[in-house]
Protein backbone atom coordinates (compact mmCIF):
# COMPACT_ATOMS: atom_id res chain seq x y z
CA UNK A 1 0.00 0.00 0.00
CA UNK A 2 1.29 3.45 -0.89
CA UNK A 3 0.91 6.30 1.58
CA UNK A 4 1.79 9.93 1.14
CA UNK A 5 3.01 12.21 3.91
CA UNK A 6 2.12 15.85 3.36
CA UNK A 7 5.37 17.56 4.39
CA UNK A 8 3.86 21.02 4.83
CA UNK A 9 1.83 19.67 7.76
CA UNK A 10 5.10 18.69 9.47
CA UNK A 11 6.54 22.14 8.79
CA UNK A 12 3.46 23.87 10.18
CA UNK A 13 3.67 21.67 13.28
CA UNK A 14 7.25 22.71 14.10
CA UNK A 15 6.20 26.31 13.48
CA UNK A 16 3.06 26.41 15.62
CA UNK A 17 3.72 23.95 18.47
CA UNK A 18 6.65 25.92 20.02
CA UNK A 19 4.59 29.12 19.81
CA UNK A 20 1.67 27.40 21.53
CA UNK A 21 3.99 25.85 24.13
CA UNK A 22 5.69 29.12 25.12
CA UNK A 23 2.56 31.26 25.20
CA UNK A 24 0.43 28.49 26.69
CA UNK A 25 2.93 28.05 29.53
CA UNK A 26 2.94 31.79 30.20
CA UNK A 27 -0.85 32.10 30.25
CA UNK A 28 -1.18 28.99 32.41
CA UNK A 29 1.17 30.63 34.89
CA UNK A 30 -1.02 33.74 34.87
CA UNK A 31 -4.14 31.64 35.43
CA UNK A 32 -2.48 29.85 38.37
CA UNK A 33 -1.23 33.12 39.80
CA UNK A 34 2.47 32.23 39.69
CA UNK A 35 3.46 34.50 36.80
CA UNK A 36 3.60 38.27 36.63
CA UNK A 37 1.02 40.06 34.52
CA UNK A 38 2.84 41.77 31.69
CA UNK A 39 3.49 41.64 27.96
CA UNK A 40 6.84 39.79 27.79
CA UNK A 41 7.50 40.97 24.22
CA UNK A 42 7.70 44.57 25.45
CA UNK A 43 8.26 44.44 29.22
CA UNK A 44 10.57 41.43 29.55
CA UNK A 45 9.16 40.41 32.92
CA UNK A 46 10.08 36.76 32.36
CA UNK A 47 12.08 34.53 30.05
CA UNK A 48 10.51 31.63 28.16
CA UNK A 49 12.36 29.17 30.39
CA UNK A 50 11.11 30.81 33.59
CA UNK A 51 7.55 31.00 32.28
CA UNK A 52 7.70 27.33 31.29
CA UNK A 53 8.78 26.10 34.73
CA UNK A 54 6.36 28.05 36.91
CA UNK A 55 3.58 25.92 38.42
CA UNK A 56 2.07 23.28 36.15
CA UNK A 57 3.25 25.06 33.02
CA UNK A 58 6.27 22.78 32.89
CA UNK A 59 4.06 19.77 32.11
CA UNK A 60 2.41 21.61 29.22
CA UNK A 61 5.75 22.83 27.89
CA UNK A 62 7.45 19.44 28.13
CA UNK A 63 4.45 17.64 26.70
CA UNK A 64 4.54 19.82 23.59
CA UNK A 65 8.27 20.37 23.09
CA UNK A 66 9.44 16.77 23.43
CA UNK A 67 7.47 15.59 20.37
CA UNK A 68 8.50 18.79 18.60
CA UNK A 69 12.12 17.64 18.82
CA UNK A 70 11.19 14.43 16.98
CA UNK A 71 9.21 16.42 14.41
CA UNK A 72 12.23 18.68 13.88
CA UNK A 73 14.37 15.68 12.92
CA UNK A 74 11.70 14.68 10.41
CA UNK A 75 11.43 18.27 9.18
CA UNK A 76 15.16 18.56 8.46
CA UNK A 77 15.12 15.17 6.74
CA UNK A 78 12.30 16.35 4.47
CA UNK A 79 13.99 19.72 3.97
CA UNK A 80 17.17 18.01 2.79
CA UNK A 81 15.11 15.99 0.27
CA UNK A 82 13.27 19.09 -0.97
CA UNK A 83 16.49 21.08 -1.27
CA UNK A 84 18.06 18.27 -3.29
CA UNK A 85 15.05 18.20 -5.61
CA UNK A 86 15.08 21.99 -5.95
CA UNK A 87 18.81 22.69 -6.26
CA UNK A 88 19.93 19.35 -7.78
CA UNK A 89 22.55 19.05 -5.03
CA UNK A 90 22.61 17.04 -1.78
CA UNK A 91 22.47 19.00 1.49
CA UNK A 92 23.63 16.69 4.29
CA UNK A 93 25.00 19.56 6.40
CA UNK A 94 21.56 21.11 6.77
CA UNK A 95 20.10 17.82 7.97
CA UNK A 96 22.98 17.11 10.37
CA UNK A 97 22.96 20.57 11.97
CA UNK A 98 19.18 20.61 12.34
CA UNK A 99 19.11 17.11 13.83
CA UNK A 100 21.84 17.84 16.37
CA UNK A 101 19.98 21.02 17.31
CA UNK A 102 16.84 18.93 17.94
CA UNK A 103 18.84 16.62 20.23
CA UNK A 104 19.95 19.61 22.31
CA UNK A 105 16.32 20.73 22.50
CA UNK A 106 15.56 17.40 24.21
CA UNK A 107 18.44 18.04 26.64
CA UNK A 108 17.11 21.51 27.45
CA UNK A 109 13.50 20.42 27.95
CA UNK A 110 14.46 17.32 29.95
CA UNK A 111 16.43 19.32 32.53
CA UNK A 112 14.05 22.28 32.64
CA UNK A 113 12.89 22.87 36.21
CA UNK A 114 15.66 20.80 37.83
CA UNK A 115 17.86 22.28 40.55
CA UNK A 116 21.63 22.35 40.85
CA UNK A 117 24.52 24.01 39.03
CA UNK A 118 25.21 20.97 36.84
CA UNK A 119 21.59 20.87 35.63
CA UNK A 120 21.62 24.62 35.02
CA UNK A 121 24.75 24.20 32.92
CA UNK A 122 23.11 21.43 30.89
CA UNK A 123 20.02 23.59 30.33
CA UNK A 124 22.17 26.52 29.24
CA UNK A 125 24.12 24.39 26.79
CA UNK A 126 20.93 22.75 25.60
CA UNK A 127 19.08 25.95 24.80
CA UNK A 128 22.15 27.74 23.35
CA UNK A 129 23.09 24.91 20.99
CA UNK A 130 19.47 24.26 20.03
CA UNK A 131 19.05 27.85 18.89
CA UNK A 132 22.53 28.13 17.35
CA UNK A 133 22.43 24.90 15.33
CA UNK A 134 18.84 25.42 14.21
CA UNK A 135 19.70 28.90 12.99
CA UNK A 136 22.75 27.54 11.17
CA UNK A 137 20.61 24.90 9.45
CA UNK A 138 18.18 27.64 8.42
CA UNK A 139 21.06 29.75 7.09
CA UNK A 140 22.42 26.88 4.99
CA UNK A 141 18.93 26.28 3.58
CA UNK A 142 18.47 29.92 2.64
CA UNK A 143 21.94 30.16 1.11
CA UNK A 144 21.45 27.04 -1.03
CA UNK A 145 18.18 28.44 -2.41
CA UNK A 146 19.64 31.89 -3.03
CA UNK A 147 22.12 30.29 -5.40
CA UNK A 148 19.24 29.06 -7.58
CA UNK A 149 16.87 32.03 -7.42
CA UNK A 150 16.53 32.17 -11.20
CA UNK A 151 14.86 28.75 -11.13
CA UNK A 152 12.47 29.39 -8.24
CA UNK A 153 8.74 29.99 -8.52
CA UNK A 154 7.80 33.64 -7.95
CA UNK A 155 5.94 32.95 -4.69
CA UNK A 156 8.64 30.63 -3.40
CA UNK A 157 11.20 33.36 -4.08
CA UNK A 158 9.02 35.80 -2.14
CA UNK A 159 8.91 33.41 0.82
CA UNK A 160 12.68 33.04 0.57
CA UNK A 161 13.14 36.80 0.81
CA UNK A 162 10.99 36.81 3.93
CA UNK A 163 13.15 34.06 5.41
CA UNK A 164 16.24 36.11 4.66
CA UNK A 165 14.61 39.11 6.36
CA UNK A 166 14.04 36.92 9.44
CA UNK A 167 17.71 35.97 9.35
CA UNK A 168 18.66 39.66 9.35
CA UNK A 169 16.41 40.15 12.38
CA UNK A 170 18.21 37.27 14.15
CA UNK A 171 21.53 38.99 13.71
CA UNK A 172 20.18 42.40 14.75
CA UNK A 173 18.66 40.92 17.89
CA UNK A 174 21.82 38.99 18.71
CA UNK A 175 24.09 42.01 18.27
CA UNK A 176 21.70 44.19 20.29
CA UNK A 177 21.76 41.68 23.14
CA UNK A 178 25.58 41.57 23.18
CA UNK A 179 25.83 45.37 23.19
CA UNK A 180 23.30 45.75 26.01
CA UNK A 181 25.04 43.13 28.14
CA UNK A 182 28.40 44.80 27.54
CA UNK A 183 27.10 48.16 28.76
CA UNK A 184 26.00 46.60 32.07
CA UNK A 185 22.81 48.64 32.30
CA UNK A 186 20.35 47.78 35.07
CA UNK A 187 17.66 46.64 32.62
CA UNK A 188 19.93 44.22 30.72
CA UNK A 189 18.06 41.14 31.99
CA UNK A 190 14.71 42.57 30.91
CA UNK A 191 16.11 43.38 27.50
CA UNK A 192 17.49 39.85 27.17
CA UNK A 193 14.04 38.43 27.96
CA UNK A 194 12.38 40.67 25.37
CA UNK A 195 14.94 39.64 22.77
CA UNK A 196 14.47 35.95 23.62
CA UNK A 197 10.71 36.07 23.05
CA UNK A 198 11.11 37.83 19.72
CA UNK A 199 13.98 35.56 18.64
CA UNK A 200 12.03 32.37 19.38
CA UNK A 201 8.96 33.68 17.54
CA UNK A 202 10.88 34.66 14.42
CA UNK A 203 12.74 31.35 14.39
CA UNK A 204 9.41 29.52 14.41
CA UNK A 205 8.05 31.66 11.58
CA UNK A 206 10.84 30.37 9.34
CA UNK A 207 9.22 26.92 9.45
CA UNK A 208 5.83 28.36 8.51
CA UNK A 209 7.36 30.00 5.45
CA UNK A 210 8.98 26.68 4.55
CA UNK A 211 5.56 25.01 4.84
CA UNK A 212 4.22 27.46 2.26
CA UNK A 213 7.21 26.79 0.00
CA UNK A 214 6.64 23.04 0.17
CA UNK A 215 2.92 23.38 -0.50
CA UNK A 216 3.53 25.77 -3.40
CA UNK A 217 5.99 23.34 -5.00
CA UNK A 218 3.59 20.40 -4.42
CA UNK A 219 6.30 18.61 -2.47
CA UNK A 220 5.20 15.15 -1.29
CA UNK A 221 7.25 12.39 0.25
CA UNK A 222 6.12 8.91 -0.64
CA UNK A 223 6.87 5.77 1.29
CA UNK A 224 5.64 2.24 0.83
CA UNK A 225 4.27 -0.21 3.34
CA UNK A 226 3.14 -3.79 2.96
CA UNK A 227 -0.18 -5.02 4.33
Amino acid sequence: MEDVIRPHHIAWSVCLIPIIAAHGAFFLGLWEGVARECVPYFEGCTSISRAAREGNAIFLFRGLMMPTAALLVLFWFLQSIWLKQTTKKPHPTTFILGTIGAVFLVLYVDFLGTEGEAYQLLRRYGTTLYFALTILAQMFSIRSLQQRTDELDTKIYRYLKLQFFLMVLYWCLGITNVVIKATGVSWADQAENIIEWHFALYMSLYFGLTAMMWKRSKFNWQFYSKD
